[in-house]
């Protein structure tokens, strides 16, 4: 019985350690946030609809400005109408823009396109941040 008693002992104390351990790592290792597989495609009119999902939200190109001269230097996309009032921004920042081997203001502008990414809300506009050029599909073109 004080055999079975010890080898019970080991096995729980063991099993303790290695949840000890499993937690200590889940804590310490916070793997990388990346692009978010789609759950949805939506047209950019209902992203406000679906903040903290993740999207490919599709529309027409109203405007394009980057604005270096403030904070983190932000590419604004927007699709569907223009500031004051856009339905939806892609935003790229500075940082992320010498991905782009065009400039996002001659490549989008123009253009029908879809964005994939999170969908969150900046002062009242829902928007996807933008890291990668493979976030912003082109579908068309005006001129097509």
């Amino acid at each position: 019985m004080l055999h079975k008693f010890r080898g019970l002992k080991f096995i729980f104390s063991l099993l303790a350690f290695l949840l000890l351990v499993g937690l200590i790592l889940s804590r310490v290792y916070q793997p990388e946030p990346g692009i978010p597989e789609p759950e949805i495609k939506i047209p950019a009119r209902e992203a406000d609809d679906n903040i903290g999902r993740a999207a490919e939200v599709c529309g027409q190109v109203a405007s394009v400005k980057y604005v270096d001269r403030i904070k983190g230097q932000p590419t604004f996309v927007n699709l569907e109408s223009a500031p004051p009032d856009p339905v939806f921004t892609a935003i790229i920042w500075g940082k992320n823009r010498s991905k782009w081997e065009e400039s996002p203001e001659l490549l989008y502008r123009g253009q029908s396109v879809c964005v994939t990414g999170r969908i969150r809300r900046h002062e009242g506009t829902p928007e996807i941040e933008v890291q990668e050029p493979s976030q912003i599909r082109i579908v068309a073109s005006k001129e097509e």
